[in-house]
């Protein structure tokens, strides 16, 4: 059965047409402001539908959103990019703006099989989903709740990848939408600046929630919340299981103060990168004492073996060698007559 508000119908029955292109099949989820759907298009393939939540919206506040709504709308349709949901431009519906995106089958991260996954694959994934912030941000727009929640797996050529969605939340980094500063706020994976109305946000606040993702990713826990950190002043406590270098390039990118983070994407991956590389370089160089000392022993052997065959040959040389012709013999040099 289809609700009425206002007037208006507030969600989408399946079954129920918008036009002629797309048919609604079943409600995904609902977020802060937004609702989003299963629909099928004429060619019977699925897609999501992403519109205006009016339940969650005041009745003098949904003008103003969806003018806002739509204008980001356009944004995300621009932002071309393999690890980014693919978003179509938007059209109306029952006089509500909607966002017609790729539907990707598979499963997110938050509900992985492995509550740790092993470092490399952690960091494969956290490292796609960067790229994609960086095209997000050159557009202008903050995606502000980046968690394993809002990123999907899929599989593509035969390997699994990330890709970045629910943009639910995406903003200019200077409009400020919210109606309450809570409705932004994941706990463990939102930034401090987010706590406060007047927080001033950009790439960084991106940022410090891919280092929370990744520090979840690693130790199949939800970091503490920025706001506890900050008032018990306790550090991030990281496993053995995470090496040194991806310690510390989480570390950056959870700093409490935005201006001791990275202050783009590219600048973090770019530390990452160099944690990984200096992590391999490490572990080429860092055999374990036991194995250098067989190493060792075992070249000693073989140059041992070595000279003991080239002492044979000299033996065997000497004893087959002729002797000299005992009629001849070499004139010292004292007894040569100087003309």
């Amino acid at each position: 059965m289809t609700l009425k508000f206002m007037g208006l119908k507030m969600v989408w029955a399946a079954g129920q047409k918008l036009g002629d292109r797309y048919t609604i099949r079943e409600v995904l989820g609902r977020g802060r402001w937004s609702i989003t759907y299963r629909a099928e298009d004429r060619l019977g393939q699925s897609v999501v539908i992403k519109a205006v939540n009016r339940e969650a919206i005041a009745p003098s506040e949904l003008d103003r959103l969806q003018q806002v709504f739509v204008r980001e709308a356009f944004k995300l349709a621009k932002c071309r990019h393999p690890y980014i949901v693919r978003a179509e431009e938007p059209f109306q519906a029952d006089g509500v703006w909607c966002i017609p995106m790729e539907y990707i089958a598979g499963t997110t991260l938050a509900r992985r099989d492995r509550r740790v996954l092993p470092e490399a694959e952690a960091v494969k994934y956290v490292r796609q989903v960067g790229e994609a912030l960086q095209v997000v941000h050159e557009h202008g727009l903050l995606h502000r709740d980046v968690t394993p929640a809002n990123i999907m797996l899929r599989i593509r050529n035969g390997e699994s990848e990330a890709v970045l969605i629910d943009f639910g939340l995406a903003r200019d980094f200077d409009h400020d939408l919210t109606l309450t500063r809570t409705e932004e706020i994941t706990p463990g994976f939102t930034p401090l600046e987010l706590y406060s109305r007047n927080g001033e946000r950009g790439a960084y606040t991106d940022i410090y929630s891919l280092g929370a993702t990744l520090y979840e990713l690693m130790t199949g826990k939800v970091p503490p919340n920025a706001d506890v950190r900050k008032l018990s002043n306790a550090p991030l406590v990281f496993p053995d299981s995470m090496s040194k270098p991806i310690r510390q390039a989480t570390k950056w990118a959870m700093e409490l103060e935005r201006k001791d983070r990275p202050q783009s994407v590219k600048e973090w991956l770019d530390s990452l990168g160099g944690a990984i590389a200096s992590q391999s370089v490490y572990q080429v160089s860092s055999q374990p004492p036991l194995q250098k000392q067989r190493n060792i022993g075992e070249i000693g052997s073989l140059l041992g073996g070595i000279a003991a065959i080239i002492a044979v040959i000299v033996t065997i040389v000497t004893l087959f060698k002729p002797s000299p012709n005992p009629t001849q013999t070499t004139p010292n040099p004292t007894q040569i007559r100087q003309p």
